[in-house]
């Protein structure tokens, strides 16, 4: 008689890294040093455990510190624990992914991206020139796509959150919905006839910062991308109720801003996990719109300590310039109307 198959239970790990690069870019140029980087993944651990039930033994924290504590960061182990973060993922299973650190751009030379330009995440022993202020070991948003992305079966969820400069499209989504400020169509790639998962099994406190204003009072209308001049539909983005994992990726900025943080962390965490602690049962366009509103707070309070810290100082005098929020983005796989579907980690 056959056995009985048994029940899986669903799993809930998470990858968070937060890199201040202290002990290697810092030497370098003092000016890439993120104090306040380690904060983050503290943060997003806090909220997993404590507003979405994930275990402590579910949940990996990469930074880059001196306490033997946590695994370093380094691009190989970054690679190695994404692999391992979705290895023998099942439906039903829930992944979460967060970087904190720096992020670039470089130029794209296969033609998959339609502003020219592949994102790239910068792992603690990645190499900086600064005569062309160029970054060498990064990890680009292929291989973010191709790692934690593409191998997930139908019934998966996976929530990727970026805190770093131009990372609008860093896991290489498409942007979900598209207002003035919105990043370019990026990236073109498709899927061809089949789709991947076909396969699987059934289914403020800062010290320098400079930023594109927003409003806490925008109320940012959304529109799907169409192809109405300014954007190219994605032929890589499904309906709303289509077989495939549900992946989102919650971006700090578009692909052309940079984003800021300070001592106590990253403005884009910060807003992200106070939102979700004041309601964390939000539809993804709620999410968006309050993230951005935390955002614009956050912006706000820096620029008022600014203002007190000026008085009485000389005209002349160097103080950093007022900051304006950039655009919090949010990309997937899925068509509009997921839009207004709830958030979940």
């Amino acid at each position: 008689m056959p056995g009985i198959p048994r029940m899986h239970h669903a799993a809930k790990k998470a990858l968070l890294i937060g890199i201040q690069y202290s002990a290697t870019l810092k030497l370098v140029d003092p000016g890439l040093e993120l104090p306040g980087a380690h904060e983050d993944p503290k943060r997003l651990h806090q909220l997993l455990t404590e507003v979405y039930g994930y275990k402590d033994e579910d949940i990996t924290i990469m930074i880059d510190d001196d306490s033997g504590q946590y695994p370093r960061p380094t691009r190989e182990k970054i690679l190695t624990a994404m692999r391992d973060l979705v290895k023998d993922a099942q439906p039903g299973d829930h992944f979460v992914f967060s970087f904190s650190g720096h992020g670039d751009q470089v130029d794209n030379l296969d033609g998959t991206e339609e502003d020219g330009r592949d994102e790239t995440l910068i792992p603690v022993d990645a190499r900086y020139h600064p005569d062309t202020h160029t970054f060498e070991g990064y990890i680009k948003d292929d291989d973010v796509r191709r790692i934690l992305v593409n191998p997930l079966p139908s019934g998966t969820r996976c929530v990727m959150i970026f805190d770093c400069c131009h990372s609008g499209t860093a896991s290489d989504l498409p942007s979900v919905f598209n207002d003035d400020f919105a990043s370019p169509c990026s990236p073109l790639t498709t899927f061809g006839n089949r789709l991947p998962w076909l396969s699987h099994g059934p289914s403020a406190d800062t010290e320098c910062i400079t930023i594109q204003q927003t409003s806490a009072s925008d109320p940012a209308p959304f529109t799907w991308m169409r192809g109405n001049g300014h954007a190219r539909q994605r032929s890589n983005t499904m309906p709303p109720e289509s077989p495939g994992p549900d992946v989102t990726s919650w971006s700090a900025c578009m692909d052309s801003q940079i984003t800021y943080g300070g001592r106590k962390g990253g403005f884009f965490i910060k807003a992200f996990t106070e939102a979700l602690r004041s309601n964390p049962r939000q539809t993804h366009a709620e999410l968006l719109q309050s993230v951005r509103r935390e955002l614009a707070k956050c912006t706000a309070a820096y620029n008022m300590k600014l203002t007190q810290r000026s008085k009485g100082r000389a005209a002349d005098a160097d103080l950093p310039e007022p900051v304006t929020s950039p655009r919090a983005q949010l990309g997937s796989l899925r068509q509009g109307s997921y839009f207004h579907t709830p958030f979940a980690m």
